[in-house]
């Protein structure tokens, strides 16, 4: 097969690369002449230079595409939502337009599970409604999902849509290596009581259900949440984080009204100065730490025979391993 990935020079998109290309199939990213294209080099994969929002650039990869594993997104906490539309939705508007053209085999889309809402999960089903928060990313991953299945409906593109929790692992710069960092520094405090259940993801298991989304026939014109299915809470996580690192026990607790109002006020006091950068507490970060994040993933586990090989706790000890031999080399997503 031959593969055309987006965001391949970011954290997950590179682990779909790799593993096609362990699995001997042929790989074109994607990417700007100005993107550190190192590993990718390394791993011998080809190149399309070009742009998401530069339709010509986007046709010219798409010729002789079989599959497109879409995982380029603007997906920072502090993103204006002109921008966050202009990428993440117009620039998936380009990428379907031009694999309709060339009829490609299956579009796999990486979303995300924010789309089911910011608010408490119990075992929320993929078909569960969207629900829009007024964030950038959350809200124009929504629009760009609603889009991706609109072309599967009206054209009959065969597309495939993947929504991770939160994802983790070597050549990660976010989750652990920040989580680890407030550990190391005693600055971590946990949000509620810290019973609040997870919805992380390592990144290799990630990248099975991706493929394997990719070669399903049951999984056209479908949607898919993935997650550890760990059960995992966020006080379990941490506690690990803290065994694996030989970190002291964190145990300051603030209650969840106060986090959200310290959270309303920097965040309303960033945006009346035109911060460049996020608060130090965000909602997105709230989120993690407060929310109770369960994710019915039966349906994965069904359709595409997902069964996550790697536990949490074994992709911990595996993420404090590469970045303790590789200080410095984290990918951005």
């Amino acid at each position: 097969m031959r593969n055309l990935v987006t965001g391949a020079t970011g954290f997950v998109g590179s682990y779909i690369a790799e593993r096609l290309i362990k699995e001997g199939e042929d790989v074109t990213a994607l990417v700007r002449k100005t993107s550190n294209v190192g590993f990718l080099s390394g791993i011998g994969a080809k190149f399309a230079y070009g742009d998401i929002n530069d339709i010509e650039s986007v046709r010219k990869a798409m010729r002789d595409i079989d599959v497109v594993y879409h995982s380029a997104a603007l997906a920072d906490e502090w993103i204006s939502p002109k921008e966050a539309y202009r990428v993440n939705v117009e620039g998936t508007r380009n990428l379907l337009d031009a694999a309709r053209e060339t009829k490609v085999k299956r579009f796999v889309f990486i979303s995300s599970l924010a789309v089911l809402g910011m608010r408490d999960h119990h075992g929320t089903p993929a078909d569960a409604p969207y629900h829009k928060t007024g964030d950038s990313y959350i809200d124009t991953k929504i629009d760009s999902e609603q889009l991706v299945m609109d072309y599967y409906r009206k054209y009959g593109l065969p597309v495939t849509v993947v929504r991770p929790g939160f994802v983790f692992g070597p050549r990660d710069n976010k989750l652990i290596p920040r989580l680890s960092d407030r550990l190391r520094k005693k600055q971590f405090m946990f949000v509620g009581s810290g019973k609040n259940k997870i919805n992380a993801v390592y990144v290799e298991n990630l990248t099975d259900a991706i493929i394997s989304a990719a070669r399903s026939e049951k999984a056209v014109g479908q949607k898919y949440n993935v997650t550890n299915d760990s059960g995992m809470t966020l006080e379990d996580l941490v506690f690990s984080i803290v065994d694996i690192w030989k970190f002291d026990m964190p145990r300051k607790h603030i209650p969840k009204f106060m986090a959200y109002l310290v959270c309303n006020i920097l965040t309303g006091l960033a945006r009346l100065t035109k911060a460049k950068e996020p608060p130090y507490i965000t909602m997105t970060r709230i989120k993690f730490l407060s929310l109770n994040l369960d994710f019915d993933i039966d349906k994965t586990k069904k359709d595409l025979g997902f069964n996550p090989r790697v536990s949490i706790k074994e992709g911990l000890r595996r993420t404090k391993d590469w970045m303790e031999k590789n200080a410095g080399r984290a990918v951005r997503h």
